[in-house]
């Protein structure tokens, strides 16, 4: 397993450097797609259901509370295929939280990008980490949401290595339907 530590300077270049790191480090050679995974900072939701032209749906596998702290573990799957596209184990920091935040979560209805964006909470995400598992063939990261200057949730998401089949199978659907 290989693991690469992010620091934040200038973000855009300094990624790509991190990235290329992981590569070399890994002796792989990241398609664009899972490149875009591991730098993205917006809801992983809403930019793989873009990736693979599907809605996307999260699977609360297990979720445990206590007063400081809730542990959750997902699998966002495509609606369309039914297929696990990532896997994540979030910890959420309660103190760090609005109650009402707090409240969706207990619900395990919704995934964290859609809670975020329902409630409009003014967010930033840190990427701490990226790293690839030789053994799954896997990509993963670790980052922050930030609320208020504190870490509200920490997220590691493991993005499966058949990823690009996904978002391959949702191009060619893509371009078989234009008509130019």
């Amino acid at each position: 397993m290989v693991i690469v530590s992010v620091v934040v300077r200038d973000f855009g270049s300094h990624m790509l450097q991190k990235i290329s790191e992981l590569e070399n480090k890994s002796n792989i050679k990241l398609p664009v797609t899972k490149k875009i995974l591991l730098a993205e900072t917006g809801t992983v939701e809403q930019v793989l259901s873009i990736l693979t032209n599907s809605e996307t749906i999260v699977n609360v596998l297990k979720q445990t509370e206590d007063r400081e702290l809730i542990l959750r573990d997902v699998c966002i799957a495509s609606k369309k295929t039914g297929e696990t596209l990532v896997k994540a184990r979030s910890r959420f920091f309660l103190a760090n939280m609005p109650g009402d935040i707090i409240n969706q979560i207990k619900r395990k209805n919704l995934g964290i990008g859609n809670i975020i964006i329902r409630h409009e909470l003014e967010t930033f995400r840190k990427i701490i980490k990226i790293g690839y598992n030789s053994k799954s063939n896997s990509i993963f990261r670790v980052y922050h949401i930030i609320h208020h200057g504190k870490v509200a949730i920490e997220i590691k998401e493991c993005f499966t290595s058949d990823i690009d089949s996904n978002v391959n199978l949702a191009l060619d659907a893509e371009n078989s339907s234009q008509h130019y």
